[in-house]
């Protein structure tokens, strides 16, 4: 039974000994279940297909169209399986979000690789390099879904209380510390509010616990990794530094969302000319609709859509379940997202970003502002025309939609990276085509 004292320390000389505290192990390490994942993965989507298109034992005759083709799906399916995994590390991943982000990635690993083998002109095999790419969709998917349904992980709750606060999921039990202790029984992490004031021996458990080496996590963090949300409950000054993006990201970030967007202009103006064609055909007034909006460091800018309602019409700023201000060509682009296109042209102004904070109505934002604590830290970046906020709950504009909406927003700032932007890009795109969260 482990102390928490220093080795080779006299108890007597430090005063009364500490009451012995309960024994906690580690659960077995998990990156056997991720080398399981990659060999399984590596079996199945580059070894399976070999058999049925290989008339010689691969190998056996030096490096030929067999051979390579083999090693170069190899390597698109080792970064089909990184990308994967690093995409579903974060929450609320489903199979439609799954297939959403792994199938892009795949298509394409596998698709430049083709234009490589053209290039070069190698031999190579169709069923090897195209079988390969999709027995590796149908593998991250399953894997990601399996992982999710029926991987439970053990967690030790101190003090027992804390674990009503956790949030109730089928691959997570929240286990009392005392009694896992005394049972000896095994857990991935131990949970505990860390701003609490803890006793002298729930500090000491928690030591003995680290140097059994087995990990002592934060509940807001714990929190946070499950559910896709920062707790405003709690929030502390000392947190703030930790919503503040590294600048090296926001300069890549710039500088890759200004290329891809010059990139797809030839795309867009098309896209944008036809829309603009149905508004003016189908509605009087204007084809697009301005209004301000508040952006990064609280700067007021002018935000460009489509006009999705009807001219002159009056009412709130925010739009209602089935609004009648809304034209029967606006409820189309409204349900596709294709009356956000303009605001291309902000984000080449430096107005927004493709992913962010969604911008408020000045006059809401105001007003968010004084009843919502903390509303005001979305303007750390620039907003976007997507954000983890908008996959996750859709549209909000009561006080505790737009509360919830906040904590999605407060996650995003905390973790933001190229990865977790991908993610929201492309879980943007399921969202269009399911139609769902827009008014």
């Amino acid at each position: 039974m482990r102390r928490a004292i220093p080795t080779g320390s006299d108890p007597a000389a430090d005063g009364p000994r500490t009451k012995d505290v309960p024994a906690i192990r580690s659960a077995p390490q998990r990156f056997i279940e991720t080398w399981l994942d990659a060999v399984g993965g590596f079996l199945f989507c580059v070894v399976l297909p070999v058999p049925i298109y290989a008339t010689t034992e691969p190998f056996s005759e030096g490096i030929g169209a067999t051979e390579q083709t083999i090693l170069s799906t190899a390597f698109a399916y080792a970064i089909v399986w990184y990308c994967g995994r690093r995409l579903d590390a974060f929450p609320r991943a489903t199979l439609q979000g799954n297939l959403g982000y792994v199938a892009p990635v795949a298509a394409i690993a596998y698709s430049t690789l083709a234009v490589v083998l053209l290039l070069m002109r190698s031999d190579y095999s169709r069923v090897q390099l195209f079988g390969s790419g999709v027995l590796a969709v149908l593998w991250m998917s399953f894997v990601a879904q399996l992982r999710a349904r029926y991987l439970v992980r053990n967690y030790a709750v101190i003090p027992a209380s804390l674990a009503g606060m956790m949030p109730m999921l089928r691959t997570c039990r929240w286990l009392d510390f005392d009694q896992v202790g005394r049972e000896s029984a095994r857990v991935d992490a131990i949970v505990t509010d860390l701003s609490s004031d803890l006793d002298e021996t729930q500090v000491a458990a928690l030591a003995s616990a680290a140097i059994a080496g087995v990990p002592v996590l934060d509940r807001r963090y714990v929190l946070e990794t499950m559910t896709g949300l920062t707790p405003l409950s709690g929030l502390t000054p000392n947190e703030f530094g930790a919503l503040l993006p590294s600048r090296q990201y926001l300069v890549i970030r710039r500088a890759i969302e200004l290329a891809l967007t010059i990139l797809a202009l030839p795309l867009l103006l098309p896209m944008l000319g036809a829309v603009a064609l149905m508004i003016r055909t189908t509605s009087p007034g204007p084809v697009l609709f301005m209004q301000q909006r508040v952006g990064r460091r609280g700067r007021v800018f002018r935000m460009v859509k489509f006009r999705t309602m009807h001219h002159g019409a009056d009412g709130p700023s925010f739009t209602t379940e089935g609004d009648p201000r809304v034209t029967r060509i606006g409820r189309f682009l409204r349900r596709s997202r294709l009356d956000e296109l303009p605001q291309l042209f902000n984000i080449l102004r430096g107005d927004m970003s493709w992913v962010g904070p969604r911008p408020e109505a000045f006059a809401l934002d105001q007003q968010y502002v004084r009843d919502i604590p903390h509303f005001a830290l979305r303007g750390i970046v620039r907003p976007g025309v997507t954000g983890w906020a908008q996959i996750n709950q859709g549209y909000a504009h009561k006080a505790n939609e737009m509360r919830s909406k906040l904590e999605y927003d407060l996650y995003y700032l905390k973790h933001c990276s190229l990865w977790l932007d991908l993610v929201i890009v492309l879980r943007t795109f399921a969202v269009v085509i399911g139609g769902t969260g827009a008014r």
